[in-house]
């Protein structure tokens, strides 16, 4: 459960385009006007190569160790695509196979290639595990590609998948308890209870120091140098003073995030891109407080953290009335927020819309929570 790649995916609207140009501009779009570190960390991304691109590639902005290429099956049957492929490989660019339905023993056509990718939801049950015995034993490292569910993630792990790609660490698994652990229910709700604007200081303080564990951490990453403050804090009073509510509501919610270690690291990073997006849309949308935007974004992802449904997580927490049902049923100015929010990671273009903010800025929005969601990370793991 860990992350080791991204990819990049460019979908083209409605009218019709050449699909090399579509590729070269987003490969150029996300390493020259946004940047891969930004995007991917240091983690090497994933693009499809049309065979249009592959018959005559220019030469890339990029170092070929950050790059994979993925090659359709069917843009191999090209000849001058082929040609174009391996001279990628020359220059240093692995590449992974994306599909594979020849007959057993078409061994030419996986020469050269890393990895190969099956998207299991398009294949039954005995010709995957054919499939995938077949390829194992040429040496392949195989990716499933559709993994949507827990379940689904463990099948494809005893048939001897290396790699998983899908949105199945956003769902709970087969839910067996009925309420959050105690554990880590004081937390969520110390969490919850700050996102009140009309909140007391010395409320707050209270709140805090009853937790004495996140008492010290909040301590401990106000004096790192990631706030870089002039002086030293050394009471919970100076720290909600000179942190304020926003940061206080962050750095509390980073802490709590770090109390659910059983969970995989990249689900927290994913939380907190959710919460800052829809703090940025709200925020963008003219609201005066958007604390309540950025609990619901990572909230909305409490079901896939806790192993709780999100109904019962609601009950338990002393939640907004506007956040529950923004949560529960999608309602309200921080529903639509979620709605565009989980929109922008599906790219589901016609459904990213947020009141009247314009696509170019929720885009930019989104580039700033991936990058401010790496950083909180590095953040409470230090």
């Amino acid at each position: 459960m860990a992350v080791t790649a991204f990819e990049l995916l460019y979908k083209p609207g409605s009218a019709v385009v050449d699909p090399r140009q579509a590729a070269l501009q987003a490969l150029s779009s996300a390493a020259l006007e946004i940047g891969l570190d930004k995007l991917a960390g240091g983690l090497p991304v994933h693009i499809n190569f049309p065979a249009e691109l592959l018959v005559d590639v220019p030469q890339l902005p990029f170092p070929p160790e950050r790059v994979v290429v993925d090659v359709r099956e069917e843009s191999l049957a090209e000849p001058k695509a082929v040609v174009g492929l391996q001279g990628l490989r020359a220059r240093g660019h692995a590449t992974s196979l994306d599909g594979y339905s020849r007959p057993a023993g078409d061994a030419a056509l996986l020469t050269g290639f890393n990895s190969v990718k099956l998207h299991i939801s398009k294949r039954e049950p005995d010709e995957l595990t054919r499939l995938v015995k077949e390829l194992s034993s040429r040496g392949m490292k195989l990716v499933a590609a559709g993994v949507e569910t827990v379940e689904q993630f463990e099948r494809c792990i005893s048939l001897g998948f290396e790699g998983f790609q899908g949105d199945f660490l956003q769902h709970p698994q087969t839910f067996r308890a009925k309420r959050v652990p105690s554990n880590k229910l004081s937390t969520l709700r110390l969490v919850a209870s700050l996102q009140n604007e009309n909140f007391a200081i010395g409320e707050v303080e209270r709140l805090l120091s009853q937790d004495i564990s996140m008492s010290y951490h909040v301590l401990r990453c106000i004096n790192s140098s990631f706030y870089n403050l002039p002086r030293k804090v050394d009471s919970i009073r100076q720290a909600i003073i000179i942190l304020g509510v926003e940061q206080l509501r962050q750095l509390c919610t980073l802490l709590c995030l770090q109390g659910l270690d059983d969970r995989p690291p990249s689900l927290f990073v994913h939380a907190l891109t959710r919460a800052r997006l829809c703090e940025q849309l709200g925020k963008m949308g003219g609201v005066k407080d958007a604390g309540p935007f950025f609990m619901t974004g990572l909230f909305s992802l409490l079901n896939a953290l806790v192993g709780i449904p999100t109904e019962k997580i609601v009950e338990e927490l002393p939640l907004a009335p506007a956040i529950s049902r923004a949560l529960v049923s999608g309602e309200g100015d921080m529903g639509s927020a979620l709605q565009c929010t989980r929109a922008y990671e599906r790219a589901a273009w016609t459904h990213v819309i947020y009141r009247d903010v314009a696509p170019h800025l929720i885009r930019a929005a989104y580039v700033d929570a991936v990058f401010w969601a790496e950083q909180a990370r590095t953040l409470i793991a230090a």
